[in-house]
């Protein structure tokens, strides 16, 4: 069966469940590079050789415009995405946000060609639930994505030290810069359940307040970070270091 008649067949619910009542696990591949796409769409294919789960990838992207189609049109389970798919890191941080603000949003596995603290610290804040550098894809790209397929996140030692190390440094920079700007501790909690992809609804809910009270909070919000939408109030908390 080649790839794209397995896509098809996927998202039609026609591939069968294995003898334990497993269904493929659905993986998008967001990366410019062809030639490396193909090497992942390699590896997924051993790994169905050599491990209980079967891995299907629905679709290649190789922009942030076509992730964002791709995904919304194919609902993978996965998107595996290069931090370097945008011309700048701001606006594959924006991808990144679009994504989770889907119905149907994807876990993220973030690849990079090389160790970059700010964007894994970044990535993982704007949703990313995993973080593997390109030259340790053959020894962690299966454990990442069991792991996050499992609801975990995914971060091998080194990481793991990099982002509680910036998560101490942003914690004290973020207090400073919410005072600054005047952000009431109200008003923080709500930045961060924005961040975190909640709804107005969802949001009033665990607060307990009204949606008429969730509003106004996010139209004083939008006036202290000068911003005049959710996705951009969010990409401002995050390059300010907010939440």
């Amino acid at each position: 069966m080649t790839a794209s008649v397995a896509s098809s067949a996927l998202l039609r619910g026609h591939i069968s469940e294995d003898s334990q009542g497993r269904r493929p696990y659905s993986v998008l591949l967001a990366d410019g590079n062809p030639d490396f796409r193909q090497g992942l769409r390699s590896l997924l294919a051993f790994y169905n050789h050599h491990s209980p789960a079967k891995y299907v990838v629905v679709g290649e992207a190789a922009s942030g415009p076509q992730t964002l189609h791709l995904t919304a049109s194919m609902h993978p389970g996965l998107v595996i995405l290069n931090v370097d798919l945008e011309d700048s890191w701001e606006a594959t941080v924006d991808i990144l946000i679009q994504l989770q603000e889907l119905e149907r949003a994807p876990s993220i596995l973030l690849l990079s060609d090389q160790h970059e603290p700010e964007s894994l610290f970044e990535g993982m804040r704007a949703g990313a639930l995993g973080y593997i550098t390109k030259d340790h894809i053959a020894t962690e790209l299966l454990t990442a994505i069991q792991t996050i397929a499992a609801g975990q996140i995914y971060l091998n030692s080194t990481m793991v030290n990099t982002f509680f190390y910036l998560f101490h440094a942003h914690s004290k920079q973020s207090l400073e810069k919410c005072k600054l700007l005047r952000l009431s501790k109200r008003e923080q909690e709500l930045l961060r359940l924005l961040a975190r992809g909640e709804s107005n609804e969802a949001i009033a809910k665990e607060l307990i307040i009204s949606i008429a009270t969730v509003k106004s909070h996010f139209t004083s919000i939008f006036e202290k970070l000068g911003v005049k939408s959710r996705t951009q109030a969010i990409i401002r908390a995050l390059r300010l270091g907010l939440v």
